[in-house]
């Protein structure tokens, strides 16, 4: 795809729609747990294979990825909705520390969580 295209920008438009959706996703299940989106310091690389430390944060994680598996989100979706996230921008980055971890989970546990890749 040309960026600039009639094609490039149909497919930004859908992926940043589905960006939205995932977004509210982590939102809830952060929301209703009571807790915080992580936040890194901009100088912290954010790792796609660092999982929480606590059982609780755990915990939040897994629920996003079985939600996100319910509503048959595919791993290449999730990167494709990270490629639109800024990792200097401090608003992008707790989604960046949650989702990209979640598609790491989703690939490593994919019988459990019934993965879809598309």
């Amino acid at each position: 795809m040309e960026p600039g295209s009639a094609e490039y920008a149909k497919a930004e438009t859908e992926v940043r729609a589905k960006l939205q959706s995932i977004k509210h996703i982590v939102d809830y299940y952060y929301g209703v747990n009571g807790a915080e989106k992580p936040h890194l310091p901009i100088d912290t690389i954010i790792d796609a294979l660092r999982q929480p430390r606590s059982a609780k944060e755990m915990a939040i994680r897994e629920a996003i990825c079985f939600h996100l598996s319910c509503d048959q989100v595919g791993v290449s979706t999730l990167y494709d909705a990270c490629s639109l996230l800024d990792d200097k921008n401090s608003g992008d980055r707790p989604y960046l520390a949650v989702i990209l971890p979640c598609a790491s989970l989703l690939r490593q546990h994919s019988e459990r969580f019934k993965t879809v890749y598309s």
